[in-house]
């Protein structure tokens, strides 16, 4: 017989009341239904309660499938984010290259700088003839 909390207080109210001379037969299988009814509504409390501790296993064993997924993921874009970066450097890099390249093959057009004289009144220059 499977001892619970309610049996066991139903049996010491039942022998503390039957020893006191007052209880009746029926008191005490009204008693021992309650009992009963008490165990019953117990076990199925520890069904539920297993039924739900399964559901919480289930959804942590998804929620840490979840998580490995996206720490997955997380490595993968920082992976992919310290390549974009090498590229960019890259880049820029051989866009110097090509300027410094184009600078060296292509024509170099100087700037003339012209000197303007300035013309002061014409002056007499002495004739030699």
């Amino acid at each position: 017989m499977k001892l619970t909390a309610a049996k066991i207080a139903v049996a010491a109210l039942a022998i503390g009341v039957s020893l006191g001379g007052c209880a009746t037969r029926e008191s005490v299988e009204r008693a021992q239904a309650s009992a009963d009814a008490a165990d019953r509504h117990a076990d199925a409390a520890d069904r539920h309660a297993g039924s739900a501790q399964a559901r919480a296993d289930e959804a942590y064993g998804v929620g840490s499938q979840a998580m490995g997924v996206g720490n997955n993921a997380m490595s993968a874009a920082q992976l992919a984010n310290q390549k974009a970066d090498a590229n960019s450097a890259d880049v820029s890099r051989l866009k110097r290259q090509v300027a410094y390249l184009q600078w060296k093959v292509l024509p170099h057009h100087k700037k003339r700088h012209h000197h303007h004289r300035t013309t002061h009144s014409e002056e007499v220059r002495p004739n030699n003839s």
